[in-house]
C-alpha cells in the first residue's frame, strides 16, 4: 500500500458548489485538509442545476450507465474545481438533478429522493472503477451516500475500503422496501442485520453496517447516538458496531471565516486591533434598524427547526428581553417557527430583528457584530456557528449537547492561571435554563472580563488541520498501515 492514500469523498452537497448546511461546509474543507497532509482527495457530488449554472466543468466521461431496476440509466461524469482548487467530479443525470432544489422545494422533499440518491451511489461506484489508478478509500457522508458502503462489496477486484461519516443521525434516509429492486443488491443485504428498518430500508443504516469505520462529528455525539434518546431507532445497531465508531470534531475554514480578512464585514479586526468589532456591531444594528445602545447583542444564525431549539427561544423570549438585550435571528425553516418568531418580534419591535432568509454575507456580518451567539439546540452533532463565533470574539451561549458540549467550556469565573473558559452552557431543554445562561452572559458583559474572554477565544485553534490528522489515523487503521485509530 502506498504512503499516499487516495481518497474519494462522496457527498450530496459541497461548498461553494451547492449547499444547504454544515455537510456542504465539511465536504468543501475536509478533503482539502486531507490533501494538504499528502493524501490526494477527490470530491464527487451530483451535477445540480445551480452548480452547472454558476461553475464551469468539463466532460470526463460520456454515456456511462448503471443498472437501475429493469433499465440501464445513463449518466456523464464532469470534472472541475471547487473551493481553493479542490478536484471535484459531478454525476450528471438531468432527470434526477436538473431541478431547482437539492432535496426538495417549498419545504417539501422530492418524493423520489430514495431513487435519486440510490442512483447517485451506484454512479459513484461505476465512476470509481474507471478513474486511472483507482482509490484506496471511499468516504461517504450521511444517508444520501450510505448505499455506497454495501455497493462496495459488489465492486469487484481492488475494491476501495469504505468509511462512513454521520453528520446528522436524525435523517435516516428511509426508502420503501421495493427500492431494493432498483438497488440490485443480494437479498442477504436487506434483512434485519442489514438495511431493514421497521419494514423499510434505511440508507443511513446501510452506511453504518457495511462500512469499515463510522465517524461522527464530535465525541459527545458519538456517545449520544448510542442511546435511545439520540439513536433514532438505530442505537442498538450503533452499540453493536461501537468498536468501529469514532467521534472527531469538525474544523473551521479560517480562510472564509477570519475577521482580519473577511470581505463581508464592514470593519476587519483582530486580537491586536479589536476596535473594529464595536464598529461591526454598530454597522449591523444600523443596517437592521436597531437603535444604538450599549445593550448586549445576541444573535442566532440557524435553520428554524425543532432541532435548533427555536421553541426554547419562543418560550424564553419575554424573560430574555427583560435581561436588557437585543436579539437578531437569521434563517429559514418550518412555517410554524417562522410565525412564532414573527409574533415575538411584534411584541419587542425595538429590540428584535428576524430575517427570514439564507444569506451568507449577512451571516458573517451578524456574527462579527454580535456580542453573543445563541445555540440552544435540542441536539447538535457538532455545530459550526459556535466555532465561527469563537474566532470572531463572539461568545457562545449553548446547550451542553453534542459538539457544543465538546467545544464550549462553561464560564466559572476568573482563573488565576489565565486559562479562560470560552462561553456559557445549560443542560435542560427548558426556557428557564436558557434564560439563566443568558443572564450569566449579560452579567459578564458589564465587566472587563467580557473583553478578556472574547480576546482569548479568538486565539483558539479549531482549524481543519488537527481534525484531518485524526481522520488520516482512521484511514491508516482501516487500511492496516499503522497503529490503532484515535479512541472515542
Amino acid at each position: 500500500m502506498p504512503d499516499k492514500i487516495k481518497v474519494l469523498f462522496a457527498s450530496s452537497e459541497v461548498a461553494p458548489l451547492a449547499m444547504t448546511g454544515g455537510l456542504a461546509e465539511v465536504a468543501g474543507s475536509l478533503p482539502q485538509a486531507i490533501s494538504a497532509l499528502g493524501h490526494p482527495a477527490t470530491v464527487i457530488m451530483p451535477a445540480y442545476r445551480q452548480t452547472l449554472a454558476n461553475f464551469k466543468f468539463g466532460v470526463l466521461y460520456r454515456e456511462l450507465t448503471v443498472p437501475f431496476g429493469s433499465v440501464e440509466l445513463p449518466f456523464s461524469v464532469l470534472e472541475g474545481q471547487g473551493q481553493d482548487g479542490q478536484k471535484v467530479l459531478l454525476i450528471k443525470h438531468d432527470p434526477f438533478f436538473d431541478r431547482d432544489g437539492l432535496y426538495g422545494e417549498g419545504g417539501t422533499s422530492y418524493p423520489d429522493n430514495p431513487s435519486r440518491f440510490a442512483f447517485f451511489s451506484k454512479a459513484i461506484i461505476e465512476t470509481a472503477k474507471r478513474i486511472p489508478g483507482g482509490f484506496d478509500l471511499i468516504v461517504a457522508n450521511d444517508w444520501q451516500t450510505g448505499l455506497v458502503m454495501p455497493l462496495l462489496s459488489e465492486f469487484g477486484p481492488n475494491a476501495p475500503a469504505g468509511i462512513f461519516i454521520i453528520h446528522n443521525q436524525g435523517f435516516l434516509g428511509l426508502a420503501p422496501a421495493e427500492t431494493a429492486e432498483l438497488i440490485g443488491l443480494p437479498e442477504s443485504y436487506l434483512g434485519l442485520e442489514g438495511m431493514e428498518y421497521y419494514g423499510q430500508l434505511s440508507y443511513l443504516k446501510a452506511g453504518i453496517v457495511y462500512s469499515k469505520a463510522v465517524v461522527t462529528v464530535s465525541p459527545t455525539y458519538a456517545r449520544e447516538i448510542q442511546t435511545p434518546e439520540g439513536g433514532n431507532g438505530l442505537d442498538g445497531v450503533l452499540r453493536l458496531h461501537s468498536g468501529k465508531l469514532f467521534g472527531i470534531v469538525n474544523g473551521v475554514d479560517y480562510v472564509s471565516w477570519n475577521p482580519e480578512t473577511d470581505r463581508f464585514i464592514s470593519h476587519n479586526y483582530s486580537r491586536e486591533n479589536f476596535n473594529g468589532k464595536a464598529k461591526c456591531k454598530m454597522a449591523v444594528k444600523n443596517q437592521l434598524k436597531l437603535a444604538p445602545s450599549d445593550r448586549p447583542l445576541f444573535s442566532m444564525v440557524s435553520r428554524l427547526t425543532a432541532q435548533k431549539g427555536i421553541s426554547l427561544v419562543v418560550e424564553a423570549g419575554p424573560d430574555l428581553f427583560k435581561l436588557g438585550l437585543d436579539l437578531i435571528i437569521l434563517g429559514t425553516g418550518e412555517p410554524l417557527f417562522e410565525e412564532q418568531l414573527r409574533d415575538l418580534m411584534a411584541l419587542y419591535p425595538a429590540n428584535m430583528r428576524l430575517i427570514l432568509a439564507y444569506d451568507n454575507k449577512l451571516a458573517h456580518q451578524i456574527i462579527a457584530g454580535s456580542d453573543f451567539t445563541l445555540v440552544p439546540s435540542m441536539y447538535e452533532p457538532c455545530g459550526l456557528i459556535q466555532l465561527y463565533s469563537l474566532r470572531y470574539g463572539t461568545i457562545p451561549v449553548v446547550r451542553a449537547i453534542g459538539g457544543l458540549n465538546d467545544t464550549v467550556r462553561d464560564y466559572a469565573g476568573q482563573n488565576p492561571d489565565g486559562l479562560w473558559d470560552n462561553g456559557f452552557k445549560f443542560s435542560q431543554f427548558q426556557g428557564p435554563a436558557l434564560t439563566r445562561a443568558a443572564r450569566r452572559a449579560t452579567e459578564l458583559y458589564r465587566t472587563a472580563d467580557f473583553r478578556t474572554m472574547a480576546l482569548a477565544n479568538m486565539a483558539e485553534d479549531h482549524s481543519w488541520s488537527n481534525s484531518a490528522k485524526d481522520y488520516v489515523k482512521i484511514f491508516k487503521d482501516v487500511l492496516g498501515l499503522s497503529g490503532p485509530a484515535p479512541s472515542l
